[in-house]
């Protein structure tokens, strides 16, 4: 049975990366459109038409198609398709919409697995779903090879691929160093270390120079100083479960933040919304399950248990600078993961 899910995995990661290969070479291309600047915009449908309206803001911005509110995360491009009628947009800032009757005859390339700035989305839809997936099928695919069977190695390998193509400049670098720890502990290698350590440092230098780490850098400062303020308003039990966007609404007007959903830490996000209380109760539930699997694993020599355990390590690590809990395709997989692991002890096989 792992054998067929982890093939499986293996198979469904195989057939994600190589459209995303194809599409990056052979994009579906539309009609150039042009568009005009505007916070309200009336229009007439004579049939269905598919609309576009940028998003050219540095934060989410929420337009009125008549009666329906619609939310466009900043620096995004929004396609949808409506019935023949007569529509009003609006919105309290700026966005550009296509212009039906300004067409040209030029063509622009979509991609459906990239976002705008090339980084490798898959189907996810979001380049940090995407590195967060990536990045535990990476650790799972790579524990597998080691303490399963080496042709999982292949799966390794395309789930780290992948993982690079997302340009994640969080997950990247952490991943590698959960798999520089995993390597050291099963082969005591110092050779192998160095490898992976020097591809550590690589990507950290490469992701030092990188155009907008420095703007990223200054967005996360400040998205964990507006987490700490809101924690002040409630220390003990916290303002509630998924209210931290209420406050962070506010920010966003100032120009501090670039949206408002999270702060892009899964610490202060839990400080913030459960308090003192539900934060020590946070701690304490993944840090037990985090060393259980990990002591369990390795004396039992259970990949997935070991796998499991170095999981939660990364989303850990990784939840200083990204959201990466509360998204339903990252929990899903971690708790399957988690379940298998508690259900079966595989057998080892080299």
């Amino acid at each position: 049975m792992i054998n067929n899910l982890l093939f499986s995995l293996l198979f469904s990661n195989f057939i994600i990366l190589s459209f995303g290969i194809y599409d990056f070479f052979f994009p579906t291309f539309w009609q150039k459109f042009h568009y005009v600047q505007t916070n309200h915009f009336k229009l007439l449908l004579n049939e269905k038409e598919k609309i576009l309206i940028r998003n050219t803001n540095n934060y989410p911005i929420e337009i009125q198609i008549n009666n329906e509110k619609l939310l466009i995360p900043s620096n995004f491009l929004l396609s949808f398709k409506l019935e023949k009628g007569s529509y009003e947009i609006a919105s309290k800032d700026y966005f550009f919409i296509y212009q039906k009757d300004r067409i040209s005859n030029e063509f622009i390339y979509f991609r459906n697995f990239w976002n705008e700035g090339n980084n490798f989305i898959g189907p996810f839809g979001h380049k940090l779903v995407a590195s967060g997936f990536f990045s535990i099928t990476t650790i799972l695919f790579f524990c597998a090879s080691l303490y399963f069977r080496r042709i999982f190695l292949i799966g390794f390998i395309i789930s780290f691929l992948s993982l690079i193509l997302t340009f994640s400049k969080s997950y990247i670098p952490i991943t590698i160093f959960v798999l520089v720890l995993i390597f050291f502990l099963k082969r005591r290698d110092f050779y192998g270390i160095f490898v992976l350590f020097l591809l550590f440092l690589a990507f950290v230098f490469f992701s030092l120079n990188i155009k907008g780490f420095e703007n990223s850098l200054n967005l996360r400062l400040n998205f964990y100083k507006a987490g700490i303020e809101i924690f002040y308003k409630s220390p003990i039990f916290g303002i509630g479960y998924n209210h931290v966007s209420d406050y962070l609404e506010n920010y966003m007007r100032m120009g501090l933040i670039d949206n408002a959903f999270h702060t892009h830490n899964i610490y202060t996000d839990a400080l913030s919304e459960t308090g003192i209380i539900g934060f020590i109760i946070f701690l304490i539930t993944y840090f037990y399950f985090a060393i259980n699997f990990l002591v369990n694993g390795y004396k039992e020599s259970n990949f997935l248990s070991i796998s499991a355990g170095w999981i939660i390590v990364m989303i850990l690590i990784s939840g200083f600078f990204e959201k990466n809990l509360d998204r339903a395709t990252i929990d899903l997989l971690i708790f399957s993961i988690m379940g298998l692991a508690r259900a079966k002890k595989p057998p080892i096989e080299q």
